[in-house]
Order: C-alpha cells, then structure tokens, then sequence
C-alpha cells in the first residue's frame, strides 16, 4: 500500500515539474516564425499597394524615425515589452539603446516584473507607467475617453510631426488576426484611404500592415480582461517635444 502511494507521490511530482518546465519553456523562449495571412481588409505594407499607400502618405514622420529601432518581440508576452524598447529608443537616443531585456530598470520592475509580463502581458496603464519611468511624457487614452473623430485628429496631427508617437492597444480578433489583446507603434496616417500603417511587433506573424481606421479603433474599443478597462491608445513623447495633442483626452 505504501509503495502504492510512494508511486503515485512519484507520479504526480513528475506531472507537475514536466508542467511547470513547459510553461517556462512557452513563456521565456522565443516566438517561432509562423506567418499568418492578412485579413482582406487589411493590406501588407511590403506589397505594391501598401508602398503606394506610404509614399502618397503626408503623416508617416514616425515611420522614420521608428523603423531604425524597430525589433520583433522576444518573448510571447512581450508585445509591450517590444513597442516600448522601439519608442523609448526613437524619442530619446540614448546610447546604449533600451534594449528588451534593460528595459525592466529596478525601478521599472517594481512596476511590473519582468516574470509577471513573460506570462501575462502589459496592459495600457502599466507600459505608459514603465515608459515614465523611462523618462517620457506619456498620455494614456481609453476608448471610452475618447471618440472615433477625435483619434484621427490626434493620430494624423501625431504621426506628421517629429519626436511624437503613438502606440496602439486593440484585440487582435477584431481585426480577424490570431492572438488576443496586442500593442504595437503606428508609424504613418493615410488620408486619401483613411488608414494607419500599424509596426507589428508579431513580426514572426504579420508583416507592417495597413490597416482601416476604423476598424483598428474598432478593436481599441474592446475591454481589457487583466485592466477591466477598454483599450485604446499612448501619445508618447520626450519631454522636450511635449504639447497637447488636439482631441485628446488624458487619463492616467
């Protein structure tokens, strides 16, 4: 009977350790490539029509300075992680960069650990928390705060004007993509085809994708599960270059 039980004990240790090795594994390796199709309303930034959308676009400031520091995500989770090592570098220059793995400083960790966003994620408020800590001014929108109208203002006004960012948080479903909630840089408004040119950091996924306005503000205004608040978007920018976006509501 005893042996029995030595056995079972056995069993179950085995299980558990196996399992929580492999939720290590998932959380803390690196995403595979597995390229996904785009949506048909959605269209790939490298094609023909995606180049011509971006030339003939007026508000794409951001899309150069981004692209030099732009990195897929290294951790599954890490979407946040990502978008905020990319804008951080953009707007502030230092040397050496902010890379995914300094970008939890002590003080940053205190806000969220580096173990807790591996398996969880970032929600709005606490990548805008972490990205003041970095030293940026940081404008936190919800969806609920704000209206269709009022973000193409501030989008299109943010991404034609220098040192000025914005990152966007919305539900991958709404946009027929596979995954759940999802942050990724905007880099450049298209006017004539009222669409934003979305940097996603899925990049082993999704290619730059044009993307409806729309419906991207569609997907912002979903509800966060980990927040219980809507999603919705950063205006980021260094200190120096800060001024009030038109239209836009602060929520901290």
């Amino acid at each position: 009977m005893k042996r029995g039980l030595r056995f079972v004990a056995i069993a179950v240790v085995a299980t558990l350790t196996a399992g929580f090795s492999g939720a290590m594994w998932y959380g803390f390796s690196e995403p595979p490539v597995h390229r996904l199709p785009l949506a048909h309303e959605l269209i790939d930034a490298t094609s023909t029509e995606g180049k011509e959308l971006l030339a003939s676009s007026s508000a794409k400031v951001a899309y150069e300075e981004l692209l030099p520091y732009f990195v897929a995500q290294s951790r599954r989770a890490y979407c946040g992680v990502a978008t905020g090592s990319i804008v951080a570098n953009a707007a502030l220059h230092r040397q050496p960069f902010v890379t995914q793995e300094t970008f939890f400083s002590s003080e940053a960790s205190a806000l969220r650990s580096e173990v807790a966003v591996t398996f969880s994620g970032l929600t709005l408020s606490q990548l805008a928390a972490i990205l003041r800590n970095h030293g940026l001014d940081v404008q936190v929108v919800h969806a609920t705060q704000d209206g269709l109208a009022s973000f193409r203002e501030v989008a299109s006004a943010t991404l034609a004007e220098p040192h000025q960012f914005l990152i966007v948080n919305y539900d991958r479903a709404a946009l027929k993509q596979e995954g759940p909630g999802h942050i990724s840089p905007v880099a450049a408004y298209n006017a004539a085809s009222d669409r934003l040119l979305v940097l996603d950091v899925a990049a082993q996924k999704y290619p730059y994708t044009w993307v409806p306005l729309r419906e991207l503000w569609d997907a912002m205004n979903t509800v966060d599960p980990q927040s219980g608040e809507t999603r919705g978007f950063l205006l980021v920018r260094a200190y120096h270059a800060k001024q009030t976006a038109p239209g836009s509501t602060s929520v901290n």
